[in-house]
């Protein structure tokens, strides 16, 4: 018996979820010889919605990741990356952020360089985003001006995003990002 790569799983299971996923591969050289002289990039998108979408990404050379992912109307200075707060963020200061209600400042760590989004989280978004993350892989949310450029329908915009640093693949991971994923980004896009 074959076994299948990452990439075949997840292409099977988000047919099986419903999804029609698309892929995608590029080869690439790098001019400078290193350990990773030829690299395949590598990505798997399929449509939630008309406005959602699911990626899966990895450069060959970097960490991958995974995550769904919106275009969203906000100004241009907004851009920040939220995450669960442990207990080495009290040594960070560097950037962070806190939008004044103590029971997101006490369980969210935000990072911005000068954007506080008051108006994207709520007490009902980040139950939401905790209960995504204790579930197993570790979320954060970002949103950011042109994150995925290779993706075209995301070129030149402001992207919102739930992103895991891992290649997800496995049916029970993608179900939990799919479903409650795709809430939690309605949510903050209905509230802007």
């Amino acid at each position: 018996m074959e076994e299948t790569s990452g990439n075949e799983n997840l292409i099977d299971n988000l047919i099986k979820l419903g999804l029609n996923p698309e892929t995608h591969i590029k080869n690439e050289t790098a001019v400078l010889a290193t350990k990773d002289r030829y690299a395949n990039s590598k990505y798997v998108i399929a449509s939630l919605s008309d406005s959602i979408y699911f990626l899966a990404y990895d450069s060959g050379r970097s960490y991958p990741f995974t995550g769904l992912y919106a275009s969203v109307d906000l100004p241009v200075e907004a851009e920040y990356k939220v995450y669960k707060r442990s207990w080495f963020d009290k040594f960070i200061f560097f950037n962070r952020k806190k939008v004044g209600i103590d029971y997101i400042d006490d369980k969210l760590t935000i990072s911005s360089s000068n954007w506080i989004p008051k108006k994207e989280l709520n007490a009902e978004s980040v139950d939401l985003f905790l209960r995504i993350n204790k579930k197993g892989n570790p979320y954060s949310l970002i949103v950011q001006n042109d994150y995925l450029p290779m993706i075209h329908m995301f070129k030149g915009k402001k992207i919102i995003g739930l992103e895991t640093k891992t290649w997800l693949y496995k049916k029970e991971d993608l179900k939990i990002l799919l479903e409650s994923g795709n809430i939690l980004l309605q949510k903050i896009k209905n509230k802007l």
